[in-house]
């Protein structure tokens, strides 16, 4: 059996042939118009895909660069806060220092004022002592007696070397 070629073979053939147009006019064409139409759409999507990579990384460069310049900017602030808080405190502590010493020295100034007055009142009351004493060992009243500052002095002189 051998290939026999007779009207059934060829009118396959042109039905195959006519089959095949038919097919790349309806079906092969479409898929492959929508298969050019999808790769163009993903060229386009992966340029986009790139342009939005690239945006993103830019984005997220420039928010680095802001977040390192707000730092240093806190940075700063902080540094100008200390700096005005420490001299503030040497003001205060100055401020304070005079104040203690303007005390210190009224203190000084009321004890050495207590001091002489104490002295003068001291004396006084030697001078009385001393008239009452001479007055009781002489049995008399004596109101003359006139005790000078120097013998006073000399009294309480006494006092301190004995």
């Amino acid at each position: 059996m051998l290939l026999e070629f007779d009207g059934t073979f060829i009118f396959a053939l042109v039905s195959f042939i006519i089959f095949v147009i038919l097919m790349n006019l309806i079906l092969y064409r479409p898929i492959l118009k929508i298969m050019d139409e999808r790769q163009k759409f993903f060229d386009k999507n992966d340029d986009t895909v790139l342009k939005s990579k690239q945006k993103a990384a830019d984005i997220l460069k420039q928010k680095d660069e802001e977040i390192l310049g707000a730092k240093l900017e806190a940075s700063d602030i902080l540094s100008k806060n200390k700096e005005e808080l420490k001299n503030r405190k040497e003001s205060i502590l100055l401020d304070k220092k005079d104040e203690i010493k303007e005390k210190t020295a009224k203190f000084t100034e009321n004890l050495h004022n207590g001091k002489n007055h104490a002295k003068v009142q001291l004396k006084q009351e030697v001078s009385e002592f001393v008239k009452l004493s001479v007055s009781k060992i002489l049995n008399s009243e004596i109101n003359d007696i006139n005790v000078s500052e120097e013998d006073v002095n000399r009294v309480m002189e006494g006092q301190k070397n004995a």
